[in-house]
């Protein structure tokens, strides 16, 4: 008798509308992890992108930090002054550089068209 509860079991297992049951889980299932899966990819390309931006701005920091301490100083201080204002120390001399006007234009007419004889257009 227990072989025959046994094949009654069995044919319940591997009936059609088990199997599509278990079909249709299994698609469930796949999808669901499919879509973690998507999810931890997204994440860990957000957390690379975040990693690299986070060490740009520790070196922006370092180099500002650099700037202050160096403006700190007396030359620093200096340095900023000079470019800011047209200052110069007792003792120094100040040079003003002012451009000139372009005048290719006017160079060109003013230069005197050289004579060639007509037998050398052939050289």
């Amino acid at each position: 008798m227990r072989f025959g509860k046994q094949n009654k079991y069995k044919k319940i297992i591997y009936s059609k509308g088990t199997i599509f049951i278990l079909l249709i889980l299994i698609i469930l299932l796949g999808e669901s992890v499919w879509t973690r899966f998507s999810i931890e990819r997204e994440m860990a390309a957000r957390t690379a992108q975040t990693q690299a931006e986070l060490e740009a701005l520790q070196q922006r920091k370092e180099e500002l930090r650099k700037r202050v301490e160096y403006l700190q100083g007396e030359r620093g201080i200096e340095e900023e002054i000079r470019k800011n204002f047209d200052v110069a120390k007792e003792g120094e001399q100040v040079i003003i550089l002012t451009g000139e006007k372009s005048s290719t234009s006017t160079d060109m007419q003013e230069m005197p068209k050289m004579q060639v004889p007509w037998y050398q257009f052939w050289r």
